[in-house]
């Protein structure tokens, strides 16, 4: 689904003011839920969804990703993904490393036609209800302004047969936002910032 956000920046004359504007805005798209905006926790500290959500920000050559993931799911992922003895209960250096490589394998964000790499500038964990979330924030740069971008997402979804990976993205300064979900039946989108 595509939603269109009221109003709209004024013409920038001063661009410090322009993206100061954007860092806001950007703050707030990927500032973490509140316990009341989801209903994934469930009593005594079990869940009962398998889900992903991810926030994006895309404006000019940059995106920003953040994304956040139930713990115990992820890490059933990254350790058998991993296929070593890391720790990957805890979050750390090597475990960011691990989920790096992991996430661009499955998080694939084609930017007019070029294959973008997210490089992590962040990670943490939050307490939703009685559930550990883990969270991560990627950068990924292109070349020129990106105009269409096509995104492939199957994060968990080698695990969890149930698995749900939602995905909002806003672009700026058109401030056009769209909320993505990806199954195992519908893994891919495509969107056009000038026409969608």
């Amino acid at each position: 689904t595509k939603s269109g956000m009221g109003g709209g920046f004024a013409a920038p004359h001063a661009l410090i003011n322009y993206m100061t504007l954007f860092w806001i805005l950007l703050a707030l798209i990927l500032a973490p839920l509140s316990e009341g905006e989801t209903s994934f926790s469930a009593a005594k500290g079990a869940h009962k969804f398998h889900v992903s959500y991810a926030r994006v920000a895309v404006e000019g050559t940059t995106v920003v990703a953040r994304v956040r993931f139930f713990k115990d799911d992820l890490g059933t992922t990254l350790a058998a993904y991993s296929e070593t003895d890391l720790d990957v209960l805890e979050i750390s250096a090597a475990q960011d490393s691990l989920f790096q490589a992991y996430f661009n394998e499955q998080f694939v964000f084609i930017a007019d036609e070029i294959t973008l790499e997210g490089r992590l500038i962040g990670s943490g964990k939050e307490i939703l209800g009685k559930e550990t979330m883990w969270w991560y924030m990627l950068e990924f740069e292109a070349d020129l302004p990106i105009q269409k971008v096509h995104l492939t997402n199957t994060l968990l979804l080698e695990h969890f047969e149930d698995q749900k990976n939602i995905v909002q993205i806003q672009h700026f300064p058109s401030e056009k936002s769209w909320s993505l979900y990806f199954v195992e039946d519908a893994k891919e989108f495509s969107l056009d910032f000038e026409k969608d």
